[in-house]
């Protein structure tokens, strides 16, 4: 099987790529070429902002995985997040039909929904609070509109981490316990999250590339921390407690995945507990520092 991976060389493609290139011929989108190598991918270098990105792929890829997205300030790069987040979607989409690809996959995010005191389920309304999952939840509603040309699958990741993962939340946490700064908790340490560590999303992506997937399945770990507790699990790993203040932000809510789908849909027999998979990135992360 053909699949075609755009955000090869990210946070999840470089976890990905390399074992799908083990069983599967992959093409690798990347937008310049990577500093680590991808295992057997074959390396494709594109502009994903750039209306020509489609422009001499193969017409014979059966699978599309789209994880490429920009984490850029907002309003100063609003029009580069469209354009990679939304509007790249449509043009590979297009792309998509005209040559016959069978699947697409979108890496959409869990911030498309609205905070909740709840764990949140696939039918629960989109009411993203940021400009960026609202790019997100635009991608996914323009692929809406492809459903009955070819199979269209998309995952929201709920908080993914682990190793070569940066500027996101348990990256920073780490940073802050290490240096001895304090934590700041708003409400006792809201939001709380049920982050999945990429190695289970890696397996599930690669399921859904086989053939396995539903319209809209959340991907989340299997328990709910805050981030007093997400900090404690740093603190251990690294022999220094943290130290905790509050805040006078007012956080909007939890987000918590309801994972019964995920779990009817994918073969997950164990997921990796936060206690472990966060102390494992921190002790690395210490390491290489």
């Amino acid at each position: 099987m053909r699949v075609l991976v755009t955000g090869a060389a990210g946070f999840v493609g470089q976890n990905l790529v390399p074992g799908l290139a083990a069983e599967h011929q992959v093409l690798a989108l990347v937008r310049r070429p990577p500093a680590m190598p991808l295992g057997a991918a074959q390396i494709v270098v594109r502009d994903l902002t750039s209306p020509d990105l489609a422009t001499n792929l193969p017409d014979d890829v059966d699978v599309v995985v789209h994880l490429a997205q920009a984490y850029l300030p907002f309003p100063s790069h609003a029009a580069e997040i469209f354009a990679v987040n939304a509007l790249s979607t449509q043009r590979l989409a297009d792309w998509a039909r005209s040559t016959g690809v069978r699947r697409f996959v979108l890496a959409s995010s869990g911030s498309v929904y609205e905070p909740s005191t709840r764990p949140l389920r696939e039918v629960d309304p989109a009411k993203p609070l940021s400009f960026h999952p609202a790019t997100k939840l635009i991608a996914e509603q323009i692929l809406a509109y492809y459903e009955d040309v070819m199979d269209v699958i998309r995952l929201r990741l709920f908080a993914p981490y682990g190793p070569g993962q940066t500027d996101r939340m348990i990256p920073r946490l780490i940073s802050v316990v290490g240096q001895g700064r304090p934590v700041g908790l708003s409400r006792g340490g809201q939001p709380r999250i049920n982050p999945i560590h990429v190695d289970d999303v890696v397996g599930i992506i690669s399921q859904t590339v086989d053939g396995a997937g539903a319209p809209v399945v959340n991907l989340a770990g299997p328990r709910v921390v805050s981030v007093a507790e997400i900090a404690a699990i740093i603190g251990a790993a690294i022999g220094r407690a943290p130290v905790f203040e509050e805040n006078d932000i007012d956080p909007p809510g939890d987000l918590i995945a309801d994972t019964a789908r995920m779990h009817e849909v994918y073969r997950v027999p164990s997921l990796l507990d936060p206690a472990d998979g966060i102390a494992t990135m921190t002790r690395a992360l210490v390491a290489r520092a």
